[in-house]
């Protein structure tokens, strides 16, 4: 027979529970014979068959036994296959009646054999089985069937069938191994992934003397596409920045990584936000073409003085709440393009100031564009509405606020990644 179709590296998966689902069925089986004499089905059980179902049940408890043993008998599926059409085969000739009904059984055998085998294995099954079911007729017969009988026999009760069904199910149980294995190869893409953002993402915000930072991000899938940072540049400087990157998976975490890359490299050079921006599309811009592209936020908050430089390339204003409350709201904007969209983005850079007490508010669209199940999106106002009544709240609480709301908001939480990000200036 084939290679066993769920083997790894020619070992079978320990953790596959099909051999014991068989066994239980085989039981099932073993009982009903037992059992059919008790309920007048038939006058009693021929000794042919009495001693079929005797050696079923002892491999049957041998297979219980090494499994609680934690080990495998062996050649125990090609075994498994051998009992159990020696088991239907000897019912076969005990009850001649029920050729028919115990000839269906030969298929539940044969999917298993596709399951365990592959192709080939399942074929060779059904082959067997027709070959065991004309010996039981024999028997039956006294050999006294000619080779048309025969024929009519296994005619009569599906061969045919049988035979279709060794190749469809082994198709179909293929198909499901391929994706059993295509699910695997996933999982550990997203593992991976969600390693390389965490080495992405800082372990701990700083804490500058006067400032309070807070961050939420909220990954609606495995993995985030949405990535910030806080980098104390100098003493007195401190550079922040979001982004929100097209593509998931670790392709996405890729330009993810890229990206990341050139916005550290260039702050910590010490260049402005614009030039930060400049420096960044022109070295992820090769790599993002021709489907893939970020929004990027950048700031640069001079600690002493509150002074806050940014850029915006693309992205959702950020929001500046004098005094912490919603009665003036800055939005922070400087309408140019989004990184990795074109060698020429002209960035600039704009400057405002944050006072003692006011609040900074950073978000992806995941914020934004969170929905209900009506299609209404939270938008901006929303936004808004939860930062209301926020004045004199800790970083922390604004954040959380904010999360808080698109939940009651949406019933179901983020649907696209999400990051919240917010800096107040305490004094």
């Amino acid at each position: 027979m084939a290679r066993d179709a769920v083997s790894v590296g020619g070992a079978w998966d320990r953790a596959d529970d099909s051999d014991m689902i068989v066994a239980l069925v085989r039981t099932a089986f073993i009982i009903a014979i037992i059992l059919l004499p008790a309920v007048n089905l038939v006058r009693q059980t021929p000794r042919a068959t009495q001693g079929a179902a005797i050696a079923a049940a002892v491999y049957t408890l041998a297979l219980f036994v090494s499994r609680l043993a934690g080990r495998w008998l062996p050649l125990q599926r090609p075994l498994a296959i051998g009992v159990d059409l020696y088991l239907i085969s000897a019912s076969v000739v005990a009850w001649p009646t029920y050729a028919h009904v115990l000839f269906q059984v030969y298929y539940v055998v044969v999917i298993v054999a596709a399951m365990w085998f592959g192709r080939r294995g399942a074929i060779t099954t059904a082959v067997l089985s027709m070959m065991a079911y004309v010996t039981a007729e024999l028997f039956v017969a006294r050999f006294q069937l000619r080779a048309i009988d025969v024929l009519g026999l296994l005619i009569a009760n599906g061969a045919p069938v049988l035979l279709i069904l060794a190749v469809v199910a082994s198709y179909v149980l293929r198909a499901r191994e391929h994706e059993r294995a295509r699910g695997l190869r996933l999982a550990h893409e997203l593992l991976l992934a969600r390693s390389m953002q965490r080495q992405m993402l800082p372990e701990e915000l700083p804490r500058p003397e006067g400032y309070e930072l807070a961050v939420r991000l909220e990954a609606a899938r495995e993995v985030s596409g949405d990535l910030y940072g806080f980098l104390p540049v100098t003493e007195e400087t401190l550079l922040v920045w979001v982004a929100d990157v097209a593509g998931k998976g670790v392709y996405g975490m890729m330009h993810v990584s890229l990206l990341y890359s050139h916005l550290r490299a260039a702050a910590l050079e010490g260049l402005s936000p614009a030039a930060v921006a400049e420096r960044v599309n022109r070295g992820v811009y090769d790599a993002l073409q021709p489907s893939s592209f970020a929004s990027v936020f950048i700031a640069q908050l001079q600690l002493h003085t509150g002074r806050l430089t940014y850029t915006n390339c693309g992205h959702p204003p950020p929001l500046l709440l004098r005094g912490g409350g919603t009665d003036e709201v800055v939005h922070l904007s400087t309408n140019t393009p989004l990184v990795g969209i074109t060698t020429s983005p002209g960035y600039v850079q704009l400057s405002t100031q944050m006072r003692p007490g006011d609040t900074l508010v950073i978000t992806t669209d995941g914020v934004q564009e969170a929905r209900r199940e009506d299609g209404a999106m939270f938008n901006e106002d929303g936004l808004i509405r939860a930062l209301e009544g926020t004045a004199g709240a800790s970083a922390s609480e604004v954040a959380t606020g904010i999360v808080r709301a698109i939940r009651d908001f949406t019933h179901t939480g983020f649907r696209d990644d999400a990051i919240i990000a917010v800096v107040r200036r305490s004094a």
